[in-house]
């Protein structure tokens, strides 16, 4: 059963201009918003959801409560903080090509998994057990509470994370794309790629 919907939020500022991000909390563009709201267009057709959840950065909570209202939703919205982006250390606030000059070479082999973190940021494997964390800690709250439809909000590294737990291929996460999947004791359980705006993104995934 499709009980889980995980998605990467809609477009920040700071995506807008290339920026790394991590830890930072810039709020979304415009762009981001109206991205958010066709979002919840293209879930108008699915079964309502009864748990709303997100990180605690705006731009995943802004998107979860733009995709709740277009949905006509009036549920619960959890604040799970171990669903933050990958922290990226002094990365933050840089973009592509200033990070290069700043540490020539670190970009491409943290990339390709060469590199296990960024200069004073979080390791890989941290990572991977804190979102793992998390997603134990969603899936009780709604295993707990009788919930069976379940919207995540989250950063595309979370949802990236969650699919390598899942024995999953790591695929492009843009913006409003993730998984649908479900919810167990062990936690989530991504399955089935989804993409809200079918491709159509400015490629500003390419930042964290």
């Amino acid at each position: 059963m499709r009980g889980l919907l995980i998605l990467r939020h809609a477009q920040s500022t700071w995506n807008a201009e290339g920026r790394w991000q991590g830890h930072a909390d810039p709020p979304l563009s415009p762009l981001g918003e109206h991205q958010a709201q066709m979002a919840a267009r293209r879930l108008s057709t699915e079964d309502a959801f009864d748990l709303v959840v997100s990180s605690d950065l705006i731009r995943a909570t802004r998107t979860a409560a733009l995709i709740a209202t277009g949905l006509g939703l009036e549920v619960p919205h959890a604040i799970e903080p171990g669903l933050r982006e990958y922290d990226v250390g002094a990365w933050s606030g840089f973009t592509r090509d200033q990070i290069e000059e700043r540490w020539p070479g670190d970009l491409s082999r943290f990339t390709e998994g060469q590199l296990d973190s960024p200069s004073g940021g979080e390791s890989r494997a941290a990572f991977d057990v804190r979102v793992a964390e998390a997603g134990r800690a969603v899936a009780s709250l709604a295993r707990a509470s009788g919930f069976d439809r379940v919207l995540i909000v989250s950063h595309g590294g979370v949802v990236r994370s969650l699919a390598r737990g899942a024995g999953l291929a790591e695929l492009r996460t843009g913006h409003l794309a993730g998984y649908w999947g479900s919810f167990e004791e062990g936690g989530l359980l991504p399955s089935e790629a989804v993409d809200l705006l079918d491709g159509d993104d400015d490629g500003s995934y390419l930042s964290l």
